[in-house]
């Protein structure tokens, strides 16, 4: 079926790039005119595949989903309703799997439990419920019971794809295939979101600016993950929904208000940090605004009572009013909470698609699905600060070296291209460094320039994490630079640690990388290879 029906439309895809290069559209409205005509007749059939195959495919869809600067709308869109919104499995199903792992009848659990799922994605799906015992709501994670040998099959298939059409995205495969088989063991997740917890709360992050969703004692087995349920609808969702309120203000529709903030965004590139309120503020200002709505609601309900309805006068209107999503804010914090989990705790959600967030009513993020949690050594945490600070400071020699030590090989050894590869995979893919390509089109343009042979994996999911985060913040239309916000707490790890960076320079700092940087070095063969 993916080769059936994703083959084709590579193929297509590369056939009008290719025609395009050697003939020119008549005009710059033409060759786009041409793309959205391919858009939209291969991006519903090639969605409407990944739902149904679920699996490792909707996780390829999620990550695709946020690269809003190279996606087209109709992809981006398309893709995004892979984060939550695929073909979800009977309720019966799920209280099968429910009653397997708990031995009880579910209702002897559950004093309610939704028939309609919150979401369903990759491995499972999520339900709300209501616990028996405490009274207490609850999101109830429940696996499919195929979906361990569905991964097995899919990995296969997709390496395949891979290695014909994008063999240069097999080192990331690869490891990621290795981080992903341990989602599916729920228990391993409630101890990750318990450990992720803790570390924010000792930074002073969570509860203040993020919150993360606490396992409920008892209830969590391999196969279900009970944990509090956290309110508010999905980050991109809730700042959408008030961009809608300001379009329509403005007299226009919610494309065309975005349309302009693209072409915004376009011309003015990365924006500069955010440096307003903290989300402490805005969760008092959101009490503020909760104790006034009660306040004029307990009025209206004394109105209605002593005077709308004895003398048959329209009911008073009740407020609820939430502070403005605002998506510098809202980036600020994921960039200050990740960069935390990476370069100070080691331990990290791999994979933060914009699905995995929520927009709670006090302005804070809902940080949920820590599945996929990458622990780093001591050794590789360490490599994560160098490389930061280094990209931070753009000292190419200080990455380049990094980089060989780690066991990057490529074919010609071209410092450019491999300086270039880290750069896009760690920090940015903003327009000043892919200039008129898109994603796939600047990869293949360094691959043919120098093929990559071998890299180490250890810094993989690190990678991701960058790259995914990088999209949502170009679904909030707020792009970010990591190193930027990374660099100057990569250089305070350095300090902490008592190796500041200035003693990672030249040769003394060559050979300081090789005694620290290469303990659990692992070496992927690319596509050369």
């Amino acid at each position: 079926r993916l080769y059936l029906t994703a083959g084709p439309a590579v193929a297509h895809y590369r056939w009008v790039e290719q025609r395009q290069r050697l003939r020119a559209p008549a005009s710059e409205a033409a060759a786009a005119a041409e793309w959205e005509a391919l858009d939209a007749y291969w991006a519903p059939p090639v969605i409407d595949m990944l739902k149904e195959l679920k699996g490792m495919y909707t996780k390829y869809g999620q990550m695709a989903a946020g690269l809003t600067s190279v996606a087209s709308k109709t992809w981006s869109e398309g893709l995004r309703e892979l984060e939550d919104a695929v073909p979800a499995r009977p309720a019966a199903d799920v209280l099968r799997t429910v009653h397997e792992e708990t031995g009880d009848d579910p209702k002897a659990l559950f004093a309610e439990f939704a028939d309609q799922p919150l979401g369903a994605a990759s491995i499972g799906q999520v339900h709300a419920a209501t616990l028996r015992a405490t009274g207490e709501r609850v999101a109830v994670k429940v696996q499919y019971p195929d979906a361990a040998r569905r991964f097995a099959l899919d990995m296969r298939t997709i390496r395949t794809f891979c290695a014909w059409f994008a063999p240069e995205q097999l080192i990331i495969l690869d490891e990621l295939t290795r981080q992903l088989e341990a989602e599916f063991d729920y228990t391993q997740e409630a101890r990750n979101l318990a450990l992720v917890d803790a570390n924010l709360r000792r930074a002073g992050l969570a509860p203040g600016e993020v919150a993360v969703p606490r396992p409920i004692e008892g209830l969590s087995t391999r196969r279900m993950l009970v944990m509090e349920m956290l309110p508010g609808p999905k980050l991109v969702d809730g700042v959408r929904a008030y961009a809608k309120q300001i379009a329509e203000r403005e007299g226009v529709s919610l494309e065309q208000f975005e349309a302009v903030k693209r072409a915004e965004l376009d011309e003015r590139g990365v924006a500069p940090r955010y440096e307003g309120p903290s989300a402490r503020s805005v969760s008092l200002f959101a009490a503020w605004l909760r104790l006034k709505d009660g306040l004029h609601n307990t009025c209206s309900v004394a109105y209605d009572l002593l005077v709308a309805r004895p003398l048959g006068k329209p009911r008073a209107r009740r407020r609820h009013t939430a502070p403005p999503p605002n998506a510098p804010r809202i980036m600020d914090a994921l960039m200050r909470v990740h960069g935390h989990q990476l370069l100070v705790d080691g331990v990290f959600q791999a994979d933060p698609h914009a699905g995995n967030f929520l927009l709670m009513p006090d302005g804070r993020v809902g940080l949920i699905d820590y599945g996929a949690t990458k622990r780093l050594t001591r050794g590789e945490r360490l490599s994560a600060a160098v490389l930061y600070a280094a990209l931070a400071r753009g000292d190419r020699d200080t990455v380049l070296r990094l980089c060989r030590i780690g066991g990057y090989k490529s074919r010609h050894m071209d410092p450019e291209v491999a300086f270039k590869l880290c750069q896009f995979g760690f920090s940015t893919y903003g327009r000043d460094l892919l200039g008129d390509k898109n994603i796939q089109q600047f990869i293949d343009s360094l691959h043919a320039a120098d093929p990559l042979e071998q890299a180490a994996d250890n810094l993989v999911l690190a990678s991701l994490l960058s790259v995914r985060l990088r999209a949502v913040a170009l679904s909030l239309n707020h792009p970010v630079v990591c190193a930027e916000y990374w660099g100057s707490l990569a250089e305070d790890v350095l300090r902490r640690e008592g190796m500041p960076y200035e003693v990672w320079l030249g040769d003394a700092g060559e050979a300081l990388m090789r005694e620290h940087l290469t303990d659990n070095l692992r070496i992927a063969k690319g596509a050369a290879g």
